[in-house]
């Protein structure tokens, strides 16, 4: 064995053993334990379900997350190529955690050994490849407040490196495939690090067509022959997210995560600096990214920056320079919380340019090509330095231990996962029909950013589904498309009587309520709730692990389709949807149902034309039957009108039943009728409250006129603009507040919300457009009986004291206080009663 493979053998056993030392203690609780309930369990989940289904091309994009929606592993990252390398393992064992774990530490040592490898083939020199690789590896164990599978699993990036200098060194074609496989790889394991990949490779293969001397013609054919390859593989695998992004849309600018330079001081907490003054002080404020690259790292890139002996020196500075850029993202702040100093950084460009982009949460991860080009440069710097120093071992010895150590960041926290099945897992697994679930304990609130145990919920409800082998309609990702927040809401409260209907129209078959996991009090206010409709649901299965419901089937003449009508009064014409009740066709769609209204109206000065474009509410609930359109104004005189509703309606997605069909609806109207107006569903309570900011709510639709205390009183708002500059030109989203007085004048119950929860950003609404929002309001289970009044109100986020509510301009409505008015009432009825058999008759 010659001395240079002998070198290459031990770096290895080095990067190994290393990679088990700095992620301890997760070696010892591979099979059993995560070092976080979110982000891991995800990525964990993702493995299991990729490899079972990687011989089923066209189940695996189809997760059972988020059901009813299609293409589900691709709201997030599908972590293909990790499958591929964690295929042998679970295979064997059947365990996605151990699969998980084993490359949660094999990564350091990949990345590590791919940088080794790139900078061995330019320098000839296993000290600097050594140094480097740890160094690199280490900056991305570091990253974050914790590491996710796919920023540790960027040895692609290296490697693809290595095949492009390679490639120019030589221009052979084995070059070529392998930088083709090798980017295709990187880029199946995580999008991100392929899109930044791109990127560096595009910058450094034109810093190479300048500047080497290889053939260009010859260079360039063979990168056409990479990017034939890659393309090859990478479409078919990444095709499903453009499918997905018609469900979950991209992010905005505002959505993408801040950076603040700071960041670049930044280390874990359980870092060596930590606790070091300086660093102390940085991590008094609001950052997230850990990305200092510590003391070994810069000092030694510095020198190889200005030693000017190795010819690579210029492609790394590029290198560095162009993910040091990007990662700002597209402002350059100090502190998080500052205004920007300098807006229009070259990321906003590329936000702009390119879509992929508008799918990225954090920019700051584009620091990985820095990280990549200063850790290359800190291999040089030790190779241009070493032949000066009298002890260059003992040195680099003394180098080595501190990049080491500049790269543990602190001891990886465990948290166990379940490793056996229960009694109610399996009688789900063994269903041959299709059963969704929905499980209880599930989230505590909607802001799910601010509370981890809700994400844990999630997180493992979500797992759940690779050993209850059914779906479920919530999920933990990258992106939470539109329904989820409407399940989300009803979940919150649940049971209810438009919960239980709404879940039932979305597919859903069993609950699940589980006897552990409850925080203090939380299972008491559900099973206060449950009382008063266990009778509604059948239990199946009971054990000590807790009970399994199924939801009885819907009732018969649910495939009734809505009707156009129309209501008359004054000067304007009400044209309605009326869904007839029990139909479920059409009420919950993944994608706007779309509709053309076209009216005509006949009268003395001749023919009055309207054209009402819009898109109907995605989930709309059980005990809405009449879905206004919009108001036309009808001068008198006009003695016949004609309406014609063309209505495209939106995807159903995996649900059985059938769809909605696309419909043109046609409603005429003669003189007899237009005099005596015509009939409108009673539960549609007209307001005309005006608001001072713009904003008119126009009516309130009940989910009932008397409930039980402990139930959740539902209703639903319809809203308009009436001035759309004044509306959209507010500085903050308004909020709705609700509060529920009781018999004795007191506040019993409340709820705030922004006005467009469940529907489009608030200044996206058009003047005229009807916009549906609905409410859900626990009440308490010791709330006293008689007549209660509900008072609603709109006041700007952050501010809801009384004396910055909006104004109320106008509406016959009795205000109850200054910028609050009553607009129903409700009957509290005496314990104990329960609710109604058919919630909505």
């Amino acid at each position: 064995m010659g001395d240079g493979i002998r070198a290459h053998i031990l770096a290895i056993v080095f990067f190994l053993i290393l990679a088990v030392l700095l992620t301890w203690p997760v070696a010892i609780t591979a099979g059993s334990a995560l070092e976080n309930e979110g982000d891991a369990v995800l990525n964990a989940w993702t493995l299991g379900w990729d490899v079972k289904h990687l011989l089923s091309p066209r189940a695996l994009p189809h997760a059972p997350n988020f059901y009813p929606y299609p293409y589900t592993l691709y709201f997030s990252e599908n972590l293909l190529g990790a499958a591929l390398l964690a295929a042998p393992v679970i295979a064997a064992t059947g365990n996605p955690i151990l699969a998980y774990n084993i490359l949660f530490i094999g990564a350091f040592a990949l990345a590590a050994a791919a940088t080794y490898l790139l900078v061995w083939s330019l320098t000839r020199d296993p000290e600097a490849a050594v140094l480097a690789g740890v160094l690199f590896a280490g900056m991305t164990l570091r990253f974050g407040p914790s590491p996710q599978l796919q920023v540790l699993l960027n040895f692609g990036i290296p490697l693809s490196l290595f095949f492009l200098f390679r490639l120019f060194q030589n221009g052979r074609a084995r070059e070529a495939v392998g930088l083709g496989l090798s980017f295709a790889l990187q880029a199946s394991i995580s999008v991100y690090h392929g899109l930044f990949l791109l990127f560096g490779l595009l910058v450094l293969g034109v810093e190479r067509l300048v500047h080497s001397r290889t053939p260009r013609r010859a260079a360039g054919s063979r990168l056409l022959l990479a990017m034939a390859l890659a393309g090859g593989i990478l479409i078919p695998i990444l095709w499903p997210y453009v499918e997905a992004r018609r469900y979950v849309g991209g992010r905005s600018l505002g959505d993408q995560a801040a950076f603040g330079l700071l960041s670049f001081l930044l280390v874990p907490h359980g870092h060596l600096y930590a606790r070091l003054p300086v660093f102390g002080e940085i991590h008094r404020y609001a950052h997230v990214e850990t990305l200092f690259p510590g003391w070994v790292t810069l000092g030694l890139a510095a020198v190889g920056l200005l030693r000017r002996r190795s010819p690579w020196r210029r492609p790394f500075a590029l290198l560095t320079l162009l993910g040091f850029t990007l990662s700002i993202g597209p402002a350059l702040r100090l502190r998080l919380e500052d205004p920007p100093l300098l807006t229009g950084m070259p990321y906003l460009f590329l936000w702009m340019a390119f879509p992929a982009f508008q799918a990225i949460r954090v920019p700051a991860r584009m620091f990985v090509l820095a990280q990549l080009g200063l850790a290359v440069l800190a291999g040089l710097g030790w190779r241009a330095c070493r032949s000066s120093l009298p002890r260059a071992r003992r040195v680099f010895g003394a180098l080595l231990l501190l990049a080491v150590l500049e790269a543990y960041r602190g001891p990886f926290p465990r948290f166990p996962m379940p490793t056996s099945a229960s009694a109610l897992d399996t009688w789900l697994s063994q269903q041959t029909r299709e059963t969704p679930f929905v499980e209880f304990p599930t989230l505590r609130t909607l802001d799910l950013t601010a509370d981890p145990i809700s994400l844990s919920r999630l997180a493992h409800q979500q797992f759940s589904t690779l050993y209850r082998c059914q779906p479920t309609p919530i999920g933990y990702s990258g992106f939470f498309p539109p329904l989820f927040w409407e399940v989300a809401d009803r979940l919150l409260m649940f049971p209810s009587r438009e919960g239980i209907a709404f879940l039932s129209d979305l597919g859903v078959r069993a609950v699940l309520i589980r006897s552990e996991g409850w925080l203090t009090g939380e299972r008491e206010a559900f099973e206060a709730r449950w009382a008063l409709f266990s009778h509604v649901l059948e239990l199946v299965q009971e054990g000590p692990e807790g009970r399994l419901y199924l939801l009885k089937p819907p009732r018969p003449g649910n495939g009734s389709l809505p009707q156009l009508i129309g209501k008359a009064e004054g000067e304007r014409l009400w044209l309605f949807l009326r869904w007839p009740r029990g139909s479920r066709l059409g009420r919950i769609a993944l994608t706007p149902p779309r509709y053309i209204l076209r009216w005509r109206g006949e009268g003395r000065d001749g023919l009055i034309e309207r054209t009402v474009q819009g898109a109907l509410p995605q989930a709309l609930p059980a005990y809405v039957t009449l879905l206004p359109l919009t108001a036309i104004p009808m001068p008198s005189g006009i003695s016949r009108w004609e309406a014609v509703l063309h209505l495209e309606p939106g995807e159903i997605g995996r649900r059985s039943f059938p769809p909605l069909p696309p419909l043109e609806l046609r409603r005429i109207s003669e003189p007899e009728e237009i005099a005596a107006t015509l009939p409108v569903a009673s539960g549609f309570e007209e307001l005309g409250l005006e608001f001072d900011n713009g904003g008119l709510l126009i009516a309130l639709v009940r989910s009932g006129h008397a409930f039980c205390p402990g139930e959740v009183l539902e209703f639903t708002l319809f809203w308009t603009v009436t001035d759309a500059a004044r509306w959209r030109t507010q500085e903050a989203t308004p909020v709705v507040f609700v509060h529920l007085h009781d018999a004795h004048g007191r506040m019993a119950a409340g709820r705030d919300l922004p006005v467009d929860f469940g529907s489009r950003p608030f200044r996206e609404w058009k003047e005229g457009e009807i916009v549906m929002q609905s409410y859900r309001l626990p009440l308490p289970t010791d709330l006293s009986p008689g007549p209660a009044d509900l008072v609603l109100g709109l006041y700007p986020i952050g501010r809801p004291d009384a004396a910055s509510r909006w104004a109320i301009r106008s509406g016959h409505i009795p205000l109850r206080e200054p910028g609050a008015a009553q607009i129903a009432r409700v009957e509290i009825l005496p314990t104990p009663c329960q609710a109604p058999e058919e919630p909505f008759p």
